[in-house]
């Protein structure tokens, strides 16, 4: 589905949403994403593209002025979703933008991503849904332009906004991203570490924005129709470059308690190729990490802090082999088969896995999360600005506010 304002020069507003009901709750859930494959779907004439039933073997479906076809790509099974881009591009032209899913939704792990100019739809597993309708992509080619009632009004409103897109509220997206976060978090004990069972992190500083920014910072990078230029891109050791973001690095660094910036950069490309999301693999890996800590899994390998161990169980999900076939259940599911009380380390609600905020902290957060109808999220209620001072969004002199009138002010939400 394409945001109505997709296409307007207004910032920020080349949204789409990945709509299903998801693999990991059985709800239904929305996965956000900006992009440029945005624009064009909705340039194709079409609020959104629905997708029933399933294609007789993997395909790819096309949609432009013309209509919407399938065409059978048997050549990109297997391919992670960048390569598939590539490839679907040489096929059928440049003109064409792309949302492809990677290995792990064709073998529809439950928190598969869906893809797209090197950004995820991720939360909710809703590239697994993509997988088991046989379809690798959607292609979308621009055939129109969105008309709007008053085109002086909606200049005069987009000038606006860019103008205070610049502003002091985003400064620290602009210089640090928000992995800028991460301090400010672990500062006031919010930063979710070792599967939840603390919220600091020592190694901390050594993921920080700052300390990631003056020894490896590469670009600053804007997503279609935004301004703001929140994403940072850093250097990976032995070449090329990743895009890191506060919620990759809090659940395959802290949450795993793993600290060398490495191989958190290592486990977040390899879980943008394969299509992971990166916070339900990582949330899931962490339970599992404390299921072997207390003897209910037998996976004397896998232990908190080994970044070798974090990439040898994302291969592991990615092919739905041995251990993995359980982890790629997510950790809800994969509780339920381990059994002895292991639910209560699975860091989930409603089956999806926790955002990088220890809602034993956030009490207002807490309390969203646990009413919202879909799980923790894009657009969960998240209140940080009024109980976690520090933050990129928050006040230092943020008050404290009480259980009480949290659950006030999140029952008018």
């Amino acid at each position: 589905m394409f945001s109505p304002l997709v296409g307007t020069p207004l910032t920020t507003s080349a949204k789409f949403a990945v709509v299903a009901k998801s693999p990991l709750t059985g709800l239904l859930t929305d996965a956000l994403a900006s992009s440029r494959f945005a624009i064009a779907g909705k340039l194709t004439g079409n609020d959104a593209i629905v997708v029933r039933g399933k294609a007789a073997q993997l395909s790819v479906l096309l949609v432009d002025g013309d209509g919407a076809r399938l065409e059978p790509t048997p050549e990109l099974a297997g391919l992670p979703a960048a390569e598939a881009e590539k490839a679907v591009r040489e096929r059928f032209g440049r003109g064409w933008q792309t949302a492809a899913i990677g290995p792990a939704g064709e073998r529809q792990v439950r928190y598969a991503t869906v893809s797209h100019d090197g950004r995820h739809a991720g939360r909710g597993g809703l590239g697994a849904v993509l997988g088991a309708k046989n379809i690798k992509a959607v292609l979308v080619r621009s055939a129109t332009r969105v008309d709007v009632a008053d085109q002086t009004a909606v200049l005069a409103a987009a000038k606006d906004l860019r103008a205070r897109s610049f502003g002091p509220a985003t400064a620290k997206y602009r210089e640090l991203g928000t992995l800028a976060n991460l301090l400010a978090f672990n500062a006031v004990s919010t930063l979710p570490t070792r599967n939840f069972t603390a919220a600091t992190f020592d190694g901390a500083p050594r993921l920080a924005a700052e300390e990631l920014h003056e020894l490896r910072g590469v670009a600053r990078n804007s997503c279609a129709s935004c301004s703001i230029g929140c994403e940072h891109i850093y250097s990976r050791k032995g070449g090329g470059q990743q895009r890191m973001e506060y919620e990759n690095v809090f659940a395959l660094g802290p949450l795993c308690g793993v600290s060398d910036p490495d191989d958190v950069f290592a486990a977040s490309a390899r879980c943008d190729e394969l299509g992971l999301d990166t916070i339900s693999a990582g949330g899931t890996i962490a339970w599992a990490m404390e299921c072997v800590e207390r003897g209910l899994i037998d996976a004397p390998w896998l232990q908190f802090g080994d970044g070798a161990a974090l990439l040898r169980a994302l291969d592991l999900i990615g092919a739905r082999d041995g251990l993995g076939e359980l982890l790629a259940q997510g950790s809800r599911r994969a509780a339920e088969v381990v059994g002895h009380g292991s639910i209560a380390y699975a860091p989930q609600v409603k089956g999806l896995e926790l955002p990088g905020y220890e809602p034993r902290t956030l009490q207002a957060m807490a309390l969203g999360l646990a009413v919202t109808p879909a799980g923790p999220t894009t657009t969960a209620p998240a209140r940080t600005r009024r109980t976690c001072p520090g933050t990129t969004t928050g006040s230092a002199a943020a008050r404290p506010r009480s259980p009480r009138r949290s659950a006030r002010r999140t029952g008018r939400r």
